[in-house]
C-alpha cells in the first residue's frame, strides 16, 4: 500500500413554534446510533497516500473507561470505517486514538523493512489522537503524524548510470511504541542496514526510528561498493533529514544537510483551540471536528446553515433547570405525548439542532463575567466560541439579513418580505432557519429557568426560539435606574424566528432583543 497526506425583550415566555419538514425528527422512537467514521488529515508529507483497503486500530477512551479497543477500521477511498458505532450521548466527550498500519493488537514496537527499495510506506508508522471528541453524524477529522524519521538522500552521480543501490547502515531498526504511539528507539534491538528507495535518479529516501546513530553511507555504482562514514546526527520523531552524496566513479561524498525540517511541512493541521478547516466552495466548514453547512446569503455574507454544536472546555452541558449558570444546554424537542418540550441528549438530535448557549458563553467568556454596561458594549462582533475569522452575529448583521431588528428597519434588506423578516426566503437560499426553542432565564436573579418554544395550538412541533447576538441592546438594575445597585439582567440583539402560524410562508424571523441568561442557538457569520 501506498500513502500521502496531502492532503423584544428577552423576558417574554414565547408561545409556540414549528419544525420545517427538511428538519430531522427530533423524537425518534429508538435510538438512532451513528457510525463511527475518521476522515485523516495531515500536511503534505511524502509521494503516497493511503489507498482504498489500508486499515487502522482505533482505540476510544471514555470517562468510564475504555470503549472501543484497537477497532479495525478500513479506508473506503476518503474515510475509515468499519462495524463500530457512537454511543448515544452527544455531549460525552472522548479520546481517540489511531495508528496504521493495523496489526491485530495496539503495537509495543515497530520494527522497520531492511528493504525499502519498493516503497517506505511499510515502514511508516503513523498514529494521531485526540480528545475531547464527540459522537458525531460525521466522519471525525484527525490529524495523524509521523512518528518516526524520514531521511531524503539528494544525490550528484558522476557515474555512468543510476547506482544499482544505495543504503545507510550503523542504524537500530526497531522502535518501541507507548500507549500514545511516542516512538523511542529500542536500545536493545540489534544494529542493521536499510537500503532506500528511489525516488527519481536523483533522489532517494528511507525510514528509521528516532535515534542518535552514527550512519555509513554505501552507494553501488559502476561496480563498485563506495562507503563513507556520517558524522553523528541525533535522528527526531517526525522530522525529515536530508543528506547530500556526490557519487564519482571511485570515491564517495557525503554530508549531512545543516537544514532539519518537519515532515509536515507548514506544520500540523488543526493545531489549537479554533480548529478550523474551510471549504466555502463546497459549501461547508469543519470546527472542532464537526462538520457545518454554510452558504453565501444574499446580503453578500457567508453564514453558518446549521448552529452550533461546540462545547467550550471546561464546560459540562446541562440538563438542569435549576442550573441557571451552566452556560450550554441541551437542545429541545417535543416530547413523545405532544405535550411539552423536553431536553434531548441523542447525537441524531444535537446534530439536526446545536446546543443552547447562555450569551456570555457564546460570546467566549464565563457567566457571571459581565458586570458592566461597557464590558457588554465592547463586545459587538466579537468571536467568542465561533471559528477563527466568523464571529457572533451583530444587530447591523441581522438586520441588513432580514430587515427588521435593533430597533430599525430596512425594507430592502433581502430576506425583508410584507413587515417582517421572512424565514421561507431565507430557506429559500440554503438557511435552514427554524424554530428551536430556548432555556427562559429571565434575569440573574431568578434560580431556576423554564423550557419556552412549545405551544398547545401546535403541539407537534417546537415554533419559538431566540439566538444569540453580539450587539448589546439594554440593561436592567437591581434597582431602577441605579447603577450603583449593580446589574439584573443585559440584554444583546439577536434573531427570533416564529414558526407559530399555519402556513410556512407566514413564519417570520426578526431581530429582538435577547436576555443574556437565556440560552439560545447560535449561527456564525463570516468576518468581512
Amino acid at each position: 500500500m501506498k500513502k500521502i497526506f496531502i492532503f423584544g425583550t428577552c423576558l417574554l415566555a414565547l408561545a409556540a413554534c414549528g419544525k420545517k419538514g427538511t428538519t430531522p425528527d427530533p423524537t425518534p422512537e429508538k435510538e438512532v446510533k451513528q457510525l463511527v467514521r475518521i476522515a485523516p488529515v495531515m500536511t503534505k508529507v511524502s509521494d503516497t497516500k493511503f489507498e482504498q483497503g489500508d486499515a487502522i486500530g482505533v482505540t476510544i477512551t471514555r470517562t468510564a473507561g475504555v470503549y472501543a479497543d484497537n477497532e479495525k477500521m478500513t479506508f473506503d477511498g476518503s474515510v475509515f470505517s468499519g462495524s463500530l458505532m457512537w454511543y448515544a450521548e452527544g455531549a460525552d466527550g472522548a479520546t481517540v486514538l489511531a495508528y496504521y498500519p493495523y496489526s491485530a493488537s495496539q503495537p509495543t514496537s515497530f520494527t522497520v523493512q531492511a528493504d525499502q527499495r519498493q516503497g517506505t510506506s511499510e515502514s511508516d508508522f503513523v498514529a494521531a489522537i485526540k480528545s475531547g471528541v464527540l459522537p458525531s453524524a460525521h466522519a471525525v477529522t484527525l490529524p495523524f503524524k509521523h512518528k518516526l524519521t524520514r531521511i531524503v538522500l539528494n544525490i550528484t552521480n558522476n557515474t555512468e548510470g543510476d547506482p544499482v543501490a544505495i543504503s545507510l547502515s550503523g542504524a537500530k531498526l526497531t522502535a518501541t511504541v507507548d500507549e500514545e504511539f511516542t516512538a523511542t528507539v529500542d536500545e536493545t534491538a540489534e544494529i542493521g542496514s536499510v537500503i532506500a528507495h528511489k525516488i527519481s535518479s536523483s533522489q532517494y529516501e528511507l525510514i528509521l526510528p528516532p535515534q542518535t546513530v552514527s550512519l555509513v553511507a554505501t552507494v553501488t555504482a559502476g561496480g563498485n561498493d563506495l562507503n563513507q562514514a556520517l558524522q553523528e546526527a541525533t535522528l527526531e520523531a517526525g522530522k525529515q533529514y536530508s543528506i547530500s552524496m556526490i557519487v564519482n566513479p571511485a570515491d564517495l561524498k557525503v554530508a549531512f544537510s545543516d537544514e532539519i525540517s518537519a515532515w509536515e511541512n507548514g506544520g500540523e493541521i488543526g493545531n489549537g483551540d479554533n480548529t478550523l478547516i474551510e471549504k466555502l466552495a463546497d459549501g461547508y466548514i469543519t470546527y472542532h471536528e464537526q462538520k457545518y453547512t454554510v452558504a453565501k446569503m444574499k446580503d453578500g455574507k457567508w453564514w453558518m446553515t446549521q448552529n452550533l454544536r461546540y462545547v467550550p472546555e471546561g464546560i459540562t452541558v446541562s440538563d438542569d433547570l435549576n442550573n441557571v449558570t451552566a452556560g450550554v444546554y441541551y437542545p429541545i424537542v417535543v416530547n413523545a405525548g405532544n405535550t411539552a418540550a423536553e431536553f434531548s441528549k441523542d447525537i441524531t438530535v444535537i446534530e439536526a439542532r446545536g446546543y443552547l448557549y447562555q450569551a456570555e458563553v457564546a460570546l467566549g467568556k464565563k457567566v457571571g463575567d459581565l458586570t458592566t454596561v461597557e464590558q457588554a458594549q465592547a463586545l459587538d462582533g466579537a468571536q467568542g466560541i465561533c471559528p477563527r475569522g466568523w464571529h457572533v452575529p451583530t444587530a447591523a448583521d441581522i438586520t441588513n439579513l432580514v430587515g427588521k431588528g435593533a430597533g430599525t428597519t430596512k425594507t430592502d434588506a433581502p430576506y425583508y418580505y410584507g413587515s417582517n423578516g421572512s424565514i421561507s426566503l431565507l430557506n429559500a437560499d440554503g438557511f435552514n432557519m427554524d424554530a428551536f426553542g430556548m432555556v427562559s432565564i429571565q434575569d440573574n436573579t431568578k434560580t431556576t429557568g423554564t423550557l419556552q418554544g412549545w405551544n398547545s395550538k401546535f403541539p407537534n412541533k417546537i415554533s419559538s426560539s431566540m439566538f444569540c447576538g453580539s450587539s448589546y441592546a439594554g440593561v436592567t438594575y437591581n434597582t431602577a435606574n441605579d447603577a450603583t445597585s449593580g446589574i439584573k439582567n443585559l440584554q444583546f440583539y439577536g434573531f427570533m424566528p416564529m414558526t407559530n402560524k399555519d402556513s410556512e410562508a407566514d413564519y417570520t424571523c426578526n431581530g429582538t432583543k435577547v436576555s443574556y441568561r437565556i440560552a439560545g442557538p447560535l449561527r456564525c457569520v463570516r468576518n468581512d
